[in-house]
């Protein structure tokens, strides 16, 4: 695997998160300033929760510009300890497979590398808390649905992007 390439699908997906919420703002803030969202009575507070979410997203742009602006100044550990910027894979007993990620933001997103999942995890989730510290080779507890499954660090990926 390229880290090259994981950077190159992590801005990528980034950016796309950047795409969808400036769309969701757009649409809020013509569902917000629409005719049909005047008040015709004053209980009448379509407008106000219209705008109220447009509030909500617009903050949610702003996170999601924060994390693209992250992103671009990222870059990969070069450590055989994991650590914040460490790439790893990551294999669970039940078959499930990730190429993991620790970052300290956009916690929990997913995207696809060459057919294979990759999984951006913050140190602050239990997961991500788990793996900070542990070499390739060690074992971990992890939950699934209320279950613990033993999962492996298959592989630390190293090299300079």
């Amino acid at each position: 695997m390229s880290l090259d390439r994981l950077f190159e699908q992590l801005l990528l997906y980034i950016v796309g998160r950047v795409a969808i919420a400036a769309e969701a703002v757009n649409q809020a803030k013509e569902a917000a300033t629409s005719v049909e969202s005047v008040a015709e009575t004053k209980w009448d507070t379509f407008g106000l929760e219209n705008s109220y979410l447009a509030h909500g997203q617009a903050v949610r742009l702003a996170e999601c510009q924060a994390d693209l602006a992250y992103f671009r100044k990222f870059s990969f550990s070069n450590s055989e300890v994991i650590e914040l910027g460490s790439v790893l894979l990551l294999s669970r007993s039940d078959g499930w497979q990730r190429i993991v990620i620790i970052a300290e933001h956009s916690g929990g997103g997913e995207f696809e590398l060459d057919g294979e999942k990759a999984l951006i995890v913050t140190p602050s989730t239990p997961l991500g808390k788990s793996l900070l510290l542990k070499e390739e080779g060690d074992e971990i507890l992890m939950k699934s649905r209320g279950v613990e499954i033993d999962a492996e660090i298959a592989q630390i990926f190293m090299g300079q992007v």
